[in-house]
């Protein structure tokens, strides 16, 4: 077999072997078909961002976005735009942060409390309470 078979043969192999984390074994004449893992799918990072102005936790409220994460409220700024969050931890409600973090969406199945559907949100990287110097 020349080289250049061998490299035209091995690259695709490669290749799966760099997406998926399960060993296969594949003839040389067989289709696979390769699925990301859900949690890989469900939330794709979209742009990382800084935003300042009062936050109001949803937190333990019948709220939508309470169905996408548990740590979660609304930041409002000095123009009135509003924004999701949600945090790693819980945050009480104050009226001045700043938050770094990606913005992102995911999609839920639904539940009896939510129904189905996808929501944009900033996934909180580093927050600080109150005023700051930049």
């Amino acid at each position: 077999m020349s080289r250049l078979k061998i490299v035209l043969f091995a690259l695709p192999l490669l290749f799966i072997a760099c997406v998926t984390e399960e060993e296969v074994i594949v003839q040389s004449d067989e289709v696979v078909e390769f699925k990301l893992p859900e949690s890989r799918v469900k939330e794709a990072v979209v742009e990382q961002k800084t935003v300042t102005g009062s936050f109001q936790s949803v937190e333990g409220v019948m709220d939508r976005l309470s169905c996408f994460c548990s740590f979660g409220g609304y930041i409002t700024t000095e123009t009135g735009e509003k924004i999701a969050v949600c945090f790693d931890e819980s945050v009480e409600s104050c009226p001045k942060i700043t938050v770094t973090g990606y913005q992102t969406s995911k999609q839920i199945n639904g539940s009896e409390a939510c129904s189905a559907g996808i929501m944009g949100y900033l996934k909180v990287q580093s927050y600080i309470i109150g005023e700051t110097d930049f």
